[in-house]
């Protein structure tokens, strides 16, 4: 069975939140590397939020006698 989408970005974003912490041990904590670190936490914490707002929506959808409408 293929995987869901949603668990080929978990994945993803668990590897690249590992690689980050390698990448960044020991680095001068100055503005760039904040920012860039910061940068990376938004677009992790941003592509989780996607996946729970489509499992939510799922979840809503197949809720027997569901008159809510997500959007």
């Amino acid at each position: 069975m293929k995987d869901d989408k949603r668990i080929i970005i978990l994945t993803m974003i668990a590897n690249n939140m590992k690689n980050d912490a390698i990448k960044f041990d020991g680095q001068d904590f100055n503005g760039k590397t904040v920012a860039e670190y910061n940068a990376n936490l938004g677009a992790a914490i941003a592509a989780l939020a996607d996946i729970v707002k489509s499992i939510l929506k799922e979840t809503i959808h197949h809720e027997p006698n569901n008159t809510n409408k997500a959007s």
